[in-house]
């Protein structure tokens, strides 16, 4: 009709997010679309929600400050590859920092191990995780999510329970790996003898060293979630975390088995070398024992005197290797008397 004002409705936006997951308590799982609709979500209190961003995404980095409000220190860190593992208590929400680690396959050295961190974001009702590098516990714990709606709508505690228990089971194969790497060393060491293995017993050690420095926090940060009581952790929830806790501490007491068998067969090396060495030199000495008193004799009748003792006897050479041959036997039947042979 002429005259009639239209009314269009805003435009919304879409949300740029690798994942946005909404749980309602019915257990019914939604993808979440729009900003607008995750803003909505977020005022009204309602439901579980999980949104899961890429820091390398510029659009969706900016969600941390523009839609979330989270503390601009906290949205720094999550910029910041080197930020140490921790959990700080904000306003509204739990910050939490953990490390997951992998073996770098694309470098030559074959014991270098390459980490990244995961930052979650733990408010009443939502869960935000985020990261640098494809997180393989997030894939891991979505997957389950999709096929269990259920587990969030226990609670965003209960997810961020289940991401930081997958991000730490993914140590266990990479001490396996390692524990491959320690058992090859030692027949290394005691069978084949390589040259480079006093190198490679230093680097699996750095490697171990790292991964110390990684779990080391990790397990503060377990035990902060499993003890400290907190208003974004229900009790129901805290006793899973002792579950993560007790898998951390499993995982730096393998590190320290590693290291200190490392040492042992270091040492065992060291021993090994010496050894081998010693048997050099005491076949060295053998050889120079019996052949001494010989030159010794050669070298007293290759004097240029005129006159000495049987230099015109005409048995005088024959004589002279007899006693030759007489002092060399003697030596060795005293050696072999005294167990030095």
């Amino acid at each position: 009709m002429a005259g009639a004002a239209g009314h269009h409705q805003p435009v919304e936006r879409a949300l740029a997010a690798s994942l946005a997951y909404a749980v309602e308590p019915g257990g019914r799982l939604e993808r979440l679309a729009t900003r607008e609709e995750l803003a909505r979500r977020l005022a009204s209190g309602r439901g579980q929600i999980w949104v899961d961003i890429d820091s390398r995404s510029e659009a969706e980095w900016w969600l941390l400050g523009d839609v979330f409000r989270f503390h601009p220190l906290a949205i720094e860190d999550t910029r910041s590859p080197e930020s140490r593992i921790k959990v700080e208590e904000y306003d509204g929400y739990l910050f939490v920092v953990a490390r997951a680690v992998r073996f770098a396959t694309w470098t030559p050295e074959p014991y270098d191990i390459a980490s990244y961190n995961t930052y979650l974001f733990l408010g009443r009702n939502y869960l935000v995780t985020v990261h640098g590098e494809p997180s393989r516990a997030v894939e891991t714990v979505a997957a389950r999510v999709e096929a269990a709606p259920e587990l969030m709508a226990r609670g965003v505690d209960h997810v961020a329970y289940m991401l930081l228990d997958t991000l730490v089971d993914f140590y266990f194969p990479l001490l396996d790996e390692i524990d491959t790497f320690v058992d090859e060393l030692e027949e290394r060491i005691f069978e084949h003898h390589g040259k480079d293995t006093m190198e490679r017993i230093f680097e699996l050690k750095r490697s171990l060293l790292a991964l110390r420095r990684h779990l080391a926090p990790m397990r503060e940060v377990a035990a902060t979630l499993a003890n400290r009581p907190s208003a974004y952790l229900r009790p129901e929830t805290q006793i899973y975390f002792r579950d993560v806790y007790d898998h951390v501490v499993r995982q730096v007491e393998s590190v320290e088995t590693f290291r200190d068998i490392l040492s042992g067969a270091m040492e065992g090396y060291l021993s090994s070398v010496s050894n081998r060495m010693n048997e050099v030199i005491k076949a060295l000495s053998v050889i120079a024992t019996v052949v001494l008193p010989p030159t010794l004799v050669a070298s007293i009748y290759g004097m240029n005197f005129a006159r000495m003792p049987g230099l015109d006897h005409p048995w005088g050479f024959w004589l002279a290797l007899l006693a030759m041959a007489v002092i060399s036997g003697g030596f060795v039947i005293y050696m072999w008397w005294k167990r030095w042979l």
